[in-house]
């Protein structure tokens, strides 16, 4: 795209889209196939959709649409009576059979060029993404319950990349019952095509004509079950059909880093690069400033103008306007490593497909995300240069499991996985203190959540958002929502550590209300609130399973929940685990003179349960709510602790050493070993003489009486600890 392209005022956009616009016959190579206008779905419905049909010509690159819906009520008429069709104007024409409403033997035509507006509505503007298309928009006249409307139109596409393949992807609209579909497919049979789809007695039907091939689908009487709740995004549970004659993934990568053309003059991409070695003399450094200009101070705005959205706009030009999409940040982000010295190159990924795109055939429609892959210190990586307020460093940054991706790069054979970061994780650690009151006086509630990897990011563009104002409010408007009345005490602390991507807050609440009366007299329950783990695990429904069963993935909690009033007394304590080949459970209890703790640990070990293992995964949940759920019975009339001072405050933050540089020497002295250096400089054998003899560190020597001292006490700890674990183990069995 050129620098001063403007995308949003092209005034000749529409002229040259109504040009690509008109109204023709059915080509003659169309099949024409009727249907049953009659049918009737089980369910009831709003519209029902009597035909669905796609025919393909590869050699022609024409793709011929033949629908038709019946209007069921008033408020299908008020959704549908706006005839609509979206095309790209760069690459595409559109060529116009028939429009028509259908009432009864009634046929009323309302094809027609005078009527039709041209409309460039960008809609996903809200979302930040202009993407150029154009809509047809036709305003149906006398539409009543009961009409079919029925279109038929022609579409020619000449692609840009890859212009001597083809490929498509066809597919039917889950739980929507359809009277009728059809899907062919028309080539020379010198091309190599090839078909795939969702399940095996998905096959078309072969025959040849004048040297061409035909392949067809069709069905009749089509009702697939809705989506099941918590379905995989990258499970396609629909039927889909798929076609392609790229040989390989190598074609499609060569032809996208064809396109993707680099640029090596950028002014503006060198000084940035040059003040970045500046200011790191380390590569993890380098990359985490570099990784962290692009992410966090260029704004995300998609602007797909350029061969329908799949090349980027040259680095220097995003450089310099700060603004761009997946592909023009990611293609930024790779050239300023390269001149960083650090090897990167752009990798293509599905974000719902993710790990599915392997089993796909090849080809160049199936991506709609781009990554950056750098390689640093003999480690790979994967980032993506969208997001924000990340952290973590160079190497252990957090990213979504894509799968697989296909890396930008004419060496590219193939799609490979993404890299697995051995410290990359992601940990969701509560602490929750009461000191409880039984009097009818407040309790004192603290806070402490300390988390790493996506949950600080998640939690630090929350305060980046709303503020600290409106996150604290957030925060105690759930507290009021678990224990019926809470009130913040002091202010929310928070700590942000970027570098190892932990972010910790710390608050504390005056909470009421929450205990409830007891059968016995004197006596009141107390149920903690743990929702924690059963929103993060949702219950399997009942019965049969077709699709897999999402689970959240990575998933790392510890939820410790401390009770303190002097109401409690010891007992016996017992530890409870639960696991399976999909999910990993502990529960562990003190509990003491005055206090009694419960710690809930959580894994998730894969991201999805098979549906053949649903009846397992559904009774390993109801175990582990079970063992989260707890109620406590306690005597009245006892006032809560005293608060400590440290109650409800962050933990100390972890020292961290600090390295000091040497200032260089005129006149170098031989090198000594580190530990026989005084600080004055001095050489503990001589006089600053490098000695190859080793140094025998002196110990200070002890007098008797401090060992026997040392002695009389290590004898006290032991009895100690024998004492102690005699009393639990009594406790135990009482």
């Amino acid at each position: 795209m050129p620098d001063d392209a403007n995308p949003f005022t092209s005034a000749d956009v529409l002229v040259d889209a109504r040009k690509r616009i008109s109204i023709g016959p059915v080509p003659a190579w169309v099949v024409s196939c009727p249907f049953d206008a009659d049918f009737k779905a089980q369910g009831a419905s709003q519209v029902t959709h009597l035909f669905v049909s796609r025919q393909i010509h590869a050699e022609n690159r024409q793709t011929h649409y033949r629908l038709a819906m019946r209007l069921e009520t008033m408020q299908a008429v008020q959704h549908q009576s706006q005839w609509q069709l979206q095309f790209e104007p760069r690459t595409q024409s559109v060529t116009l059979h028939w429009i028509k409403i259908r009432r009864g033997d009634q046929e009323f035509d309302h094809t027609n060029l005078g009527k039709i507006r041209l409309l460039q509505r960008e809609e996903g503007l809200e979302r930040f993404v202009i993407h150029g298309w154009c809509t047809l928009l036709l305003l149906l006249e006398d539409v009543r319950p009961g009409d079919i409307i029925e279109s038929c139109y022609t579409i020619e596409t000449q692609p840009r990349l890859l212009p001597r393949n083809y490929a498509s992807f066809f597919s039917l609209p889950q739980g929507i019952p359809v009277g009728k579909f059809h899907f062919s497919l028309r080539f020379n049979e010198s091309r190599p095509m090839k078909w795939k789809s969702a399940f095996a007695d998905l096959k078309p039907a072969e025959n040849r004509v004048n040297g061409n091939v035909v392949w067809v689908w069709t069905g009749e009487n089509y009702e697939e079950p809705g989506p099941e709740p918590n379905t995989p995004d990258w499970y396609i549970s629909c039927p889909w059909i798929q076609i392609s004659d790229c040989p390989d993934w190598g074609t499609v990568a060569v032809a996208i880093a064809k396109a993707w053309k680099e640029e090596n003059d950028e002014t503006a991409l060198a000084e940035i690069a040059k003040e970045i070695a500046g200011q790191e003399p380390d590569a993890l450094l380098r990359v985490e400033k570099a990784i962290q200009l692009v992410q966090d101070e260029y704004r995300y705005l998609s602007v797909n103008i350029e061969l329908g959205g799949q090349v980027p706009t040259p680095p220097g030009i995003v450089a310099r306007k700060r603004y761009g999409d997946c592909k023009d940040l990611s293609f930024l982000l790779v050239h300023l490593l390269k001149r960083l010295g650090i090897p990167a190159r752009p990798v293509l990924v599905n974000t719902q497909l993710r790990k599915s795109l392997a089993a796909m055939l090849p080809m160049d429609g199936l991506f709609n995300h781009v990554v950056v892959e750098y390689e640093v210190q003999g480690e790979t990586r994967w980032v993506d240069a969208t997001m924000k307020q990340q952290g973590g460093g160079a190497l252990n940054r957090f990213i979504p499991d894509y799968g697989v991706g296909l890396p930008v790069d004419p060496m590219s054979t193939r799609l490979i996985e993404s890299p697995r970061a051995p410290v990359q994780d992601s940990r969701y650690e509560l602490k929750e203190t009461i000191l409880l009151d039984t009097t009818g006086a407040p309790s004192f509630l603290s806070v402490v959540l300390h988390t790493k990897g996506s949950h600080a990011e998640a939690l630090r563009q929350q305060f980046e958002k709303s503020g600290v104002e409106g996150v604290a409010w957030e925060r105690l408007q759930l507290c009021t929502n678990r224990f019926t009345s809470a009130k913040r005490i002091g202010t929310l602390e928070c700590r942000d550590d970027r570098a190892e991507n932990e972010f910790i807050l710390a608050e504390v609440f005056e909470i009421n209300g929450f205990l409830s009366a007891h059968q016995k007299p004197g006596m009141c329950r107390f149920r903690f609130p743990n929702d924690l783990v059963a929103h993060a695990l949702q219950m399997p429904e009942t019965g049969a399973r077709r699709t897999p069963f999402s689970l959240p993935y990575p998933c790392n909690i510890v939820h410790t929940i401390v009770v303190e009033t002097s109401a409690l007394q010891p007992m016996g304590t017992r530890r409870h685990n639960v696991e399976s080949p999909f999910v990993k459970f502990n529960r562990s209890n003190k509990c003491l003179h005055r206090f009694w703790s419960m710690t809930l640990t959580l894994s998730t070990l894969v991201d999805a349960v098979p549906p053949d293992h649903i009846d397992e995964h559904r009774a390993t949940v109801e175990a582990i709510w079970q063992w989260s759920l707890w109620e406590m019975t306690l005597p009245v009339g006892y006032p809560h602790p005293v608060k400590r001072k440290d109650f409800g405050s962050l933990p100390p933050a972890p020292r961290k050493l600090t390295s000091y540089a040497a200032e260089p020497q005129q006149n170098p002295k031989p090198f000594l070993p580190a530990n026989i250096q005084t600080a004055n400089g001095r050489d503990m054998i001589g006089q600053n003489q490098p000695s190859n003899q080793p140094v025998k560190h002196r110990r200070k020597k002890l007098s008797r009486q401090e060992k026997d001292r040392k002695k009389l006490w290590l004898i006290v700890a032991i009895l100690l600890w024998i004492l102690l674990v005699l009393v639990i183990i009594i406790d135990f069995k009482r």
